[in-house]
């Protein structure tokens, strides 16, 4: 294998050196480097066992586009896949790469107008992309016409076999015609895949992906089942309970991106979104930001985060559930790299179990280890998680700078001077080295606080000041929770706990049935604010302004339209009051009045 190739080794075409730098390829992955040469330089048939995930279909793609340049009467390669989201997939893949007129490629599959792709077929197409149901079909309406076939791509050909579709594939390859290439990719290789192959081909060698146990993602994959309308809260308990969330949240379209990003964003939480639509300089921006941990929350679509490479990513957060298993490998596998693990977890909707149970399967025999369900964090859980994170960011300078951890300086008086301190005790020890760090106007101003308020009071104050909403148990509100998955053996019975399932475990435990939140939810009213696009507001400036004229925490503030010169949101009942009372009484800012039903103030 080549272990420090690069794709212009491989004598690729300025166009498509040009496509992968577009789409942020940088290197071949191992898969690409074993399979590129051997199918550029028509060296017969190939049989790759390979993991999903390693940029298969980049490595069949290429080659396929650099072959073919010109038009013809029938097509000249079909591909195979086991779904039609696969097949849609592999399709958008190799068209990405297309720089020129040809090849055309055209996605067939079943569950979507047959018309309309016979239509497809008839204009004229050089790659078929399908399922071998529909493929069939069209062969026996005499519209799919294989005898120009020169390449035959079998992909995900274990999965095909589990499907139940491997006579099928046999009956499409008997219709192709003998003088053409075979190129089939597969995780696993049973041997009822070797006897067709032996059948229809010969004896072929089979390449391994090199790629080592210590490549694949180490990740602990877990999944929940919420309601649709759950799930900003349960990733809301699952950022805040983190001790240093910094990851990924995959949506299945752009809009549904940009939403999460704002309402994130209204909740306090440092996310943007990219996808599709942002231009490259806004993109570059945006990942500059994300680098920098500027951000820490990327809301991102599969095709706009295919080349990020950002290490140190603590999560990736699948909030809409992946259609095939080959993109849920690349999106968990952004995370657990360089020695590191990493979490994945599943924001599963009740309608997705079959879904998520048959996706978890194929995770235990491409991965190793299957998606364990875990209970939602718990509001108490999740607040013990802030405080601790506020004392270790309180405590931690003061006792590294107390005796014994370092010189430490005398600590300051009222004027700035030193005071003797007697550290004869771990508490007294902290006290010395907090005054030693502290300004001379810091410790005046502590001096002046702890006589007006005592010492408790003066903490108190301090600490209501600066945590007062993190600590606050309304920020979060009630959630059905649904139960794991019926026959979905949990990780404990199978005794395979790792470190991060094992503290997972002792923290929510398992056996979880079903649990209600702890109340229902407040009564909303929707209100008229005198701030719109036209005076340069965003929604993010409405949440603001009603947080503060309301006296409530962002997440209670939601369903924000905004207009041309006004916006309306929604927000709760006693909290509406507030803002209407506040309102009246502060004319310098935007008035903030009850929305009538036709949507006026």
């Amino acid at each position: 294998m080549l272990t420090d190739a690069s794709f212009s080794s491989f004598g690729l075409s300025e166009n498509m050196l040009g496509a992968l730098t577009r789409k942020g390829f940088s290197a071949p992955s191992s898969i690409q480097a074993i399979a590129l040469p051997r199918l550029l330089a028509d060296e017969g048939h190939l049989i790759v066992k390979a993991r999903t995930g390693t940029g298969k279909t980049a490595a069949f793609g290429i080659p396929l586009i650099e072959k073919i340049h010109q038009g013809g009467h029938a097509p000249r390669a079909l591909i195979l896949t086991p779904t039609r989201e696969l097949a849609l997939q592999v399709s958008r893949e190799i068209g990405s790469l297309v720089t020129g007129p040809y090849p055309r490629i055209t996605a067939v599959y079943g569950g979507a107008s047959i018309r309309t792709q016979i239509l497809d077929l008839k204009r004229g197409t050089e790659i078929v992309v399908g399922t071998p149901g529909r493929v069939m079909d069209l062969m026996e309406r005499k519209v799919l016409n294989l005898s120009a076939i020169e390449w035959f791509i079998l992909d995900e050909a274990d999965e095909m076999l589990d499907m139940g579709f491997f006579e099928d594939v046999e009956t499409i390859l008997r219709g192709t015609r003998s003088e053409k290439r075979v190129a089939l990719f597969s995780a696993t290789m049973p041997e009822t895949i070797l006897r067709v192959i032996r059948e229809h081909i010969g004896e072929v060698e089979i390449l391994e992906d090199a790629v080592g146990e210590d490549e694949k993602p180490a990740v602990d994959q877990f999944y929940m089942v919420l309601k649709k309308d759950d799930r900003l809260e349960g990733l809301r308990r699952l950022i805040d309970e983190a001790d240093d969330f910094y990851g990924l949240v995959f949506c299945a379209t752009k809009a549904g991106s940009d939403e999460l990003a704002r309402r994130l964003v209204e909740g306090g939480y440092a996310a943007e979104a990219i996808h599709g639509d942002l231009t490259q300089e806004a993109r570059e921006r945006t990942l500059r930001r994300f680098r920098s941990k500027l951000t820490t929350i990327l809301v991102a679509t599969d095709v706009a985060a295919r080349g990020i490479d950002i290490e140190r990513l603590t999560h990736v957060v699948n909030w809409d559930l992946p259609n095939d298993r080959e993109t849920y490998v690349h999106r968990i596998g952004r995370t657990g790299r360089a020695g590191r693990r990493g979490m994945a977890v599943s924001m599963v909707l009740p309608s997705e179990r079959g879904r998520l149970t048959a996706l978890s399967r194929n995770m235990e025999r491409v991965l190793g280890s299957r998606i364990e369900w875990m209970r939602l964090p718990p509001v108490k859980s999740v607040m013990e998680a802030i405080l601790g994170r506020i004392r270790q960011a309180i405590i931690a300078p003061i006792v590294a700078a107390a005796p014994g951890n370092g010189d430490t300086p005398e600590p300051l008086d009222e004027a700035g001077t030193t005071a003797a301190a007697d550290p004869a005790t771990p508490a007294a020890a902290a006290t010395a080295a907090a005054w030693a760090l502290a300004p001379p106007l810091h410790a005046r101003l502590c001096r002046e606080l702890i006589e007006a308020l005592g010492a408790e009071g003066a903490v108190l104050a301090l600490i209501a000041g600066n945590y007062g909403e993190l600590l606050d148990f309304s920020r979060y509100g009630p959630v059905t929770e649904l139960t794991e998955l019926a026959g979905h053996e949990s990780e404990r019975k199978r005794g395979k706990h790792s470190f991060e399932d094992a503290k997972l475990l002792r923290r929510h435990g398992r056996g979880y049935t079903e649990r209600k939140g702890e109340k229902g939810r407040e009564n909303k009213s929707r209100v008229y604010i005198g701030l719109g696009r036209r005076h340069g507001a965003s929604a993010g400036d409405v949440a603001r302004l009603l947080m503060r004229a309301g006296g409530i925490p962002g997440r209670l503030v939601d369903a924000i339209e905004m207009k041309d010169y006004c916006a309306f949101a929604t927000m709760p009942e006693d909290a509406a009051r507030r803002a209407f009372a506040f309102s009246r009484n502060a004319p310098e800012d935007p008035s903030i009045k009850p929305a009538s039903p036709s949507g006026h103030p």
